[in-house]
């Protein structure tokens, strides 16, 4: 039976340098590849699995990435494909660059705290969460067993300072710090969360009361490509104890009212 599915966080890299970057993923975080990284493969399995819509992301980890990377996730944009850009701290000219997305086609933005190299509520952030507002959602990367940078709870002090950014914390709130993001994260009005990287490391039983306990109207679907693709996440998704109804919405409808988009 089909259902319109939209993977709100997959990842896209240049086939140059895509084989290191999965490398360089499934070394830091211990975690088994489910591809190499190649967009072709990503691509490939949204055709397979009939998947509605992709949210690319691609962050720069050097500031003279920027503009490099937002060119290229503006190049993969189509039909069913929608973009995020990057935008890196020590990047001078970020004002500049945010005022493109729209020429762009970019529809909001990606931060990995830890491999940008900043923490999450420096206050070196806060001129650029400040421009976010009101403008371009903002997914960020939470949680980290490696890094302090990324906790939930450095996210919840940029929650409270800025109220109206609309933010996405990735993996449930906090990767591998889930107690943590119960704490800060979970139950807040003014954040949404995915499943990616998150659910598959649960008890279906925890990973349903964690969607409760934040809102199903808050929570996105997404496989955290090339950590994962779809056949899996939604092997691991579909064991949850929700509603059909519950489960379309975290499959697509609230992406499709983040995003804007009409059904």
């Amino acid at each position: 039976m089909y259902r319109k599915i939209v993977d709100f966080h997959a990842h896209a890299f240049h086939d140059k340098i895509a084989e290191k970057a999965a490398k360089n993923l499934t070394e830091y975080y211990d975690i088994p590849l489910a591809g190499n990284g190649m967009f072709r493969y990503l691509l490939e399995s949204m055709q397979e699995n009939k998947i509605d819509k992709l949210v690319i992301h691609a962050t720069a980890t050097k500031p003279e990435q920027v503009p490099v990377i937002n060119q290229y996730v503006s190049g993969l944009i189509g039909d069913n494909i929608i973009g995020f850009g990057t935008l890196h701290p020590d990047y001078a000219d970020w004002k500049s660059e945010l005022d493109k997305f729209p020429a762009l086609g970019l529809h909001g933005i990606k931060f990995h705290p830890i491999f940008q190299g900043f923490n999450i509520d420096d206050e070196s952030m806060f001129p650029i969460y400040e421009a976010l507002e009101g403008k371009y959602p903002m997914l960020i990367h939470v949680g980290d067993k490696n890094s302090d940078g990324a906790t939930p709870r450095r996210l919840a002090r940029v929650l409270d300072k800025f109220p109206k950014l609309v933010t996405i914390a990735a993996h449930m709130g906090g990767f591998s710090e889930w107690e943590a993001a119960r704490e800060y994260i979970i139950g807040r009005e003014n954040v949404y969360v995915d499943t990616s990287s998150s659910i598959r490391f649960m008890e279906p039983e925890e990973a349903t009361e964690l969607v409760y306990a934040h809102g199903v109207d808050r929570v996105l679907f997404g496989t955290d490509y090339p950590l994962s693709l779809h056949v899996p996440e939604l092997a691991v998704f579909d064991k949850l104890e929700l509603t059909e109804e519950e489960k379309e919405q975290i499959l697509w409808k609230n992406a499709y009212r983040l995003l804007g988009l009409s059904e």
